[in-house]
């Protein structure tokens, strides 16, 4: 039987109501199979690793590694559910009854992160240039902040630190406030509660400032109220201004690298990915800053993270990290008796349900040109879910007694254990090449295109 004539017969024989559901049904198995089937999980494995293989072979100086996960089923069911509100019916003629929806394009999601990059000093690329030109100057603001750090401790590489009294507080809180205000010019415009964070620190600082010159007190040293001050403190201004010098250079960096993967690719060919061109740009307002792009697969598209290794710590653990925003905050599961092996199973359960399932992919440093691939266990997939907090959030220290806790009985509770898996390129070529990926795309592409 045709498709016409399969229509036909359906329409003939089941309510609108029917089909509906039946439409409802068949997209929660199409997206329950990327989290269940082991056959169409080592296509985005092999899918990941040639990625990262390409971009070896082409930019080996620079290091990008890829963390990357399967949407929990809870998940994909809260997103289905929002999506089923906007069902439209199709205006096929000899189709009666059907219908489609917008695709969940993170049902399986990666990043890419530019963990290191070989000195880039000029470009002929106008983003670039401009780019290299401000992270210049800021490398000479990094250099004098640098001295003059040097005059505020004996030795930065020695522990404990011993420091030196021997400047005024004047001017310790005047390098505080230049850097304070160069890390907001590297801010978004859009991440206002970043911006607000930086500005109320620079507010407070000029109050220093001004009292300390009201005070007629301008040559008055430095002392431990100064130096150790947590909410106010040179030390911590600097590491966070050094972090953030190279951002918008390895980021523009590396989504240019990426778009030329694609460029002309065998491999990526035979896989059956290109590059949609709906990619954009994240700048929220609590500082989350990534470039997205969307690849095309047999199996629906999928997102991709382009971030530089500073931008992907804030969001796990810096000011825009994953509990700040809506909707992701995460309720922390009661910690099963290990004796109990009912709550065990419900506990083990319920982790399937709201976590993901979570891999980090990146070149071999012990042999060469192998991707290595590690997969999480049940216990790490939960704690990656539910511990990315800011530093210093309320919930930290309860959340490391928590963890603390699980981890001492996690032996007697969780049965799956982390493993590596290696990817080299015969591997990859035998793998695009095979039956067995012909065999998946015709059992399944169908399903997931539209």
């Amino acid at each position: 039987m045709n498709h016409k004539e399969f229509s036909e017969s359906i329409s003939a024989t089941v309510s609108e109501s029917e089909a509906l559901e039946r439409f409802k049904e068949k997209e929660y198995a199409k997206y329950e199979r990327l989290y269940k089937d082991k056959d169409l999980q080592e296509y985005f494995h092999y899918l990941v690793s040639t990625i990262l293989m390409e971009h070896h072979k082409q930019y080996g100086e620079f290091t990008v590694e890829s963390p990357y996960r399967f949407k929990a089923p809870e998940s994909i069911k809260a997103k289905l559910n929002e999506y089923f509100s906007s069902i439209t019916k199709t205006n096929e003629k000899n189709a009666p009854n059907t219908f489609s929806m917008k695709q969940i394009k993170d049902a399986f999601a990666m990043k890419l992160i530019l963990y290191s990059r070989p000195p880039v000093s000029y470009s002929n690329d106008p983003e670039l240039t401009e780019l290299i030109s401000e992270k210049s100057q800021n490398l000479e603001l990094l250099k004098e902040m640098q001295e003059f750090k040097s005059k505020l401790i004996e030795d930065e590489y020695v522990k404990p630190i011993k420091y030196k009294y021997e400047t005024t507080k004047l001017e310790y809180y005047q390098h505080c406030k230049a850097l304070l205000e160069r890390i907001l010019s590297l801010v978004h415009p859009n991440a206002t509660n970043l911006r607000e964070y930086y500005q109320k620190q620079i507010a407070d600082i000029d109050n220093c400032i001004n009292f300390i010159v009201a005070a007629r007190d301008e040559e008055s040293l430095v002392d431990d109220d100064d130096l150790k001050n947590k909410k106010m403190n040179f030390f911590t201004i600097l590491d966070d201004f050094t972090s953030r010098i190279y951002d918008k250079l390895d980021l523009a960096i590396l989504t240019k690298q990426v778009n030329s993967l694609f460029l002309d690719n065998p491999r990526f060919e035979k896989l059956g990915i290109s590059l949609s061109p709906d990619s954009k740009e994240m700048r929220t307002e609590n500082g989350f800053v990534a470039n997205f792009i969307y690849i095309n697969t047999p199996f629906g598209k999928i997102e991709c993270q382009l971030q530089s290794k500073h931008e992907y710590e804030e969001g796990n653990y810096g000011h825009s990290a994953h509990n700040k925003l809506k909707g992701k905050a995460i309720q922390p599961l009661e910690i099963p008796d290990p004796s109990d092996k009912v709550k065990i199973r419900g506990f083990i359960q319920r982790i399937r349900e709201i976590a993901p399932k979570s891999f980090l992919s990146r070149m071999d440093s012990t042999e060469k040109d192998r991707v290595v691939t590690q997969q999480f266990s049940d216990y790490q997939n939960y704690k990656n879910l539910t511990s990315q907090i800011a530093k210093g959030d309320p919930c930290e220290k309860f959340l490391l007694n928590y963890f603390g806790r699980l981890y001492a009985i996690q032996n007697k509770i969780f049965k799956t254990k982390e493993h590596s898996m290696g990817f080299v390129e015969s591997d990859i070529d035998d793998y695009i090449n095979s039956d067995k990926l012909s065999q998946l795309k015709k059992k399944y592409s169908r399903d997931y295109t539209r």
